[in-house]
């Protein structure tokens, strides 16, 4: 089970709006490399507003997302496509389903931040 998120809030410029969703398309290639990333979401929230949303079997496996080829990327069209820069909230996840398997995370040495996702993905 992932016990470790990462949420990443995106506001694109509105005249590029299409050019981000092709990036964040043309991303996931770059993302199924990495072993540690267990789920990779992309996705519109708003007019302008996208996320990404990703599960990590380990701490360290997010760290090494943060550090990785994507979030390089992202790093790198941020200014042109973005409004203000992407803003990382690194997340612990409480409870979760998956197809057919679900688990509530029990370990309270988890440590703590200020968003929860207390009901299944």
């Amino acid at each position: 089970m992932s016990k470790y998120a990462l949420y990443i809030k995106l506001e694109a410029r509105p005249d590029k709006r299409q050019e981000l969703e092709s990036f964040l398309k043309k991303t996931l290639p770059v993302v199924k490399e990495e072993d540690e990333t267990k789920t990779w979401y992309a996705f519109k929230r708003a007019e302008n507003l996208y996320v990404i949303f990703d599960t990590f079997g380990s701490e360290a496996g997010r760290d090494a997302h943060l550090e990785g080829k994507a979030v390089q990327a992202l790093h790198q069209v941020a200014d042109d496509l973005l409004v203000r820069p992407p803003e990382f909230v690194p997340v612990d996840l409480l409870a979760q389903k998956v197809g057919l398997e679900s688990e509530v995370v029990t370990d309270i040495a988890v440590q703590k931040y200020g968003l929860r996702f207390i009901d299944g993905l």
